[in-house]
């Protein structure tokens, strides 16, 4: 009979796999909103926007998933689960700075091209690309060999 160390993280890995899948989408779609705003260009928006329907509970569930294991595991006294934690508060914070031109144009839908296209210009995706790559291969580090 599975313990309920196990359901917890069964959901939890489960729930980083729909994370980065439906983030995935918003994340792919950053790299093609570049010129000029096409019906293709509101298409990829409306895709991202659709995909954080999905990444957001995600995402909210890997955090309690994770808070929830520390206690139930008895890793509460260790460092590395707070480590995570706070990696994911700092690496999700830059995240939603770095994609706040995204937000701003995926909520200016109604908004005329130009307007939009604006708001798109002062996108990086390579930055966010740069902060949320080693961000994963640090907490995947800290859950897998769990250093301190």
């Amino acid at each position: 009979m599975p313990t309920l160390y196990t359901w917890l993280f069964f959901v939890h890995v489960l729930a980083v796999g729909t994370f980065l899948f439906a983030h995935g989408v918003s994340g792919g779609a950053s790299f093609l909103l570049r010129g000029p705003v096409s019906q293709q260009t509101r298409s990829l928006l409306w895709l991202s926007q659709q995909s954080s329907f999905l990444s957001s509970p995600a995402i909210l569930l890997v955090i309690v998933t994770g808070i929830w294991m520390t206690l139930a595991g008895h890793w509460s006294g260790r460092v590395w689960p707070w480590a995570s934690l706070a990696l994911l508060i700092v690496v999700f914070a830059a995240m939603v700075y770095v994609a706040r031109p995204y937000y701003m144009a995926r909520d200016a839908m109604k908004d005329p091209n130009e307007a939009i296209a604006a708001r798109l210009a002062s996108a990086k995706p390579m930055l966010a690309l740069w902060i949320g790559v080693p961000a994963l291969v640090m907490l995947f580090g800290l859950m897998a060999f769990k250093p301190f």
